[in-house]
């Protein structure tokens, strides 16, 4: 019995910003707009390192769309997998990440 997994890792952010996946046809980047989101990687450039995740399109960051907040690392280059139990954490509008002394970032899920 073989199975298809429909799970896909993000587009790697460096920095703040929209989270975009492959377009299949053509390579480019993509803004995801509807996510299931499973697993959030993430490594601290700094200690105290914090990944947000905030149900929305666009940089502002409101804080009553936060859907996702991750805290870790003492030092650099410190490497966090955050495992979603259940099903993980759904957005329906968008997902902007904010990365805080955070190398980068990436999420793996549906989308």
């Amino acid at each position: 019995m073989s199975s298809i997994s429909k799970v896909k890792q993000s587009i790697v952010l460096t920095t703040s910003g929209q989270l975009q996946k492959l377009n299949p046809s053509d390579g480019s980047a993509i803004t995801i707009t509807k996510a299931q989101i499973m697993t959030v990687y993430g490594q601290a450039s700094n200690s105290d390192a914090e990944i947000k995740i905030y149900n929305e399109v666009g940089s502002g960051a409101t804080a009553k769309l936060l859907i996702f907040h991750g805290k870790f690392g003492t030092t650099a280059n410190e490497v966090q997998e955050f495992k979603l139990p259940g099903i993980g954490i759904y957005a329906d509008t968008g997902c902007y990440v904010a990365l805080t002394n955070c190398d980068f970032c990436y999420v793996a899920g549906t989308f």
